[in-house]
């Protein structure tokens, strides 16, 4: 962006608006987003009711489509003019500029402090899953959270396991089969989501990698930092990197890919990392980072995957997530559930949810409204089983379509009969 570090301390509103101004011009004149996000249809709602004349714009204007960002970047692959291009849009870490701004000029709520800080609430919620998962069950205390908090009555939220995905490891370590000759070597990031929540997924990336002669090992870890793009909070996120990163490096000098199950994160240490902490060191990492299908694609294209699969999975509903199709590395989930005889119908429409976006009463309603376009394209498909490869878009999809949604993973699991 023209003018704007966002990893300087604080922003000037006045640097903030001018670059605002550079890119909502263009914006009026392309308007190829339309219809992606809430975003643009409020910039080009305001945009209209002032005949184009930018001087109009309110600062509650900027500060409402801002606010409706929830960063999906899928306007980011749709504009023709993204860097390289001279005018150098971006629209999304323009919002997160404004994220940041924001956050300096209104402080940050209590409930948005709290909702990004993953890995201190995975710990305590899966030390008392029992009591935690209850709790957020019933009905009375989701009023309460609800009124007081702002977190929405209805919203399903992720449970919380009794056992954490990494003790689990640890545990069943000497109980799981390490190949004897590796084909491969693979450093497990398997993100708070699979750690704290969904166990079965990180279990599936286990039996079908080392089904396939890959050795897995789980370096020490954080949360990838990308919940605090809510805020604008670069410099959480930077520390989030470094520690991430040096965990990570000694491990690919050795020889060993990174593989992420979750497609926000694998894009943080793909493109976030290498793009706010611009270092050959983290280059090097993002370099050697797949996300766990076109990990398994990769194999093939090297011959070493095993393709004995003894179960078809039928007809497959396919939702590919956005931050997926950032990565502009194909569609690497659809390719390899293919390979087991399974019929893929692919869906490119956003989920809603973000990560703490559509938790928040006043973003609810607008997430579930963006999410039954998604279901309908599914459920259009007549499929026998629905897949995503991010868990937080599944919870979604079965929040609004009343049917469960799995991860092409425990596709493939399934697939091998494992």
């Amino acid at each position: 962006m023209k003018g704007i570090n966002l990893t300087a301390a604080n922003l000037d509103r006045p640097a903030v608006l001018q670059e605002t101004l550079r890119v909502f011009d263009v914006c009026d004149g392309c308007r190829r987003c339309f219809n992606l996000c809430p975003s643009f249809e409020t910039l080009f709602d305001r945009i209209d009711a002032g005949e184009s004349d930018l001087s109009k714009l309110r600062p509650a204007d900027y500060e409402q489509v801002a606010d409706e960002c929830y960063y999906c970047k899928l306007c980011y692959n749709h504009c023709p003019y993204t860097p390289p291009h001279r005018y150098e849009i971006d629209f999304p870490r323009l919002m997160i500029a404004w994220k940041k701004l924001l956050a300096q000029e209104r402080g940050v709520r209590w409930r948005d402090w709290l909702l990004v800080r993953t890995d201190w609430l995975g710990k305590v919620g899966t030390t008392f899953a029992p009591i935690m998962n209850r709790m957020m069950s019933t009905r009375w205390v989701r009023d309460l959270l609800h009124r007081l908090w702002g977190i929405h009555r209805d919203r399903r939220i992720v449970t919380f396991q009794r056992e954490t995905f990494s003790g689990w490891m640890k545990r069943t370590r000497l109980d799981r089969r390490v190949p004897p000759s590796p084909s491969a070597h693979a450093a497990l990031f398997s993100t708070c989501l699979v750690d704290y929540h969904e166990g079965e997924i990180g279990k599936a990336v286990l039996a079908v990698l080392e089904k396939n002669q890959v050795e897995v090992v789980r370096p020490e870890q954080q949360c990838c930092g990308m919940p605090f793009f809510e805020m604008g909070d670069i410099a959480a996120i930077l520390k989030k990197a470094e520690f991430n990163l040096n965990a990570l490096k000694p491990w690919v000098e050795k020889g060993y890919d990174v593989v992420v199950p979750s497609p926000s994160c694998s894009l943080m240490l793909k493109r976030e990392y290498p793009h706010l902490l611009p270092t050959e060191d983290c280059r090097f990492v993002a370099a050697r980072t797949f996300d766990v299908c076109e990990y398994l694609m990769k194999l093939k294209k090297e011959g070493k995957l095993k393709t004995d699969f003894s179960y078809r999975p039928g007809k497959i509903a396919y939702h590919i997530p956005c931050h997926l199709r950032d990565q502009n590395i194909g569609f690497k989930s659809k390719e390899l559930m293919e390979l087991t005889g399974a019929k893929v119908d692919m869906v490119e429409r956003c989920s809603g949810h973000d990560g703490i976006w559509s938790v928040k009463t006043e973003f609810f309603d607008m997430s579930m409204t963006i999410a039954d376009k998604a279901v309908r394209e599914l459920e259009a498909a007549d499929p026998d089983v629905v897949v995503s490869d991010c868990p937080l878009a599944a919870l979604q999809l079965t929040q609004a379509g009343g049917r469960s949604v799995t991860h092409p993973i425990q596709v493939i699991r399934q697939a091998y009969g494992l």
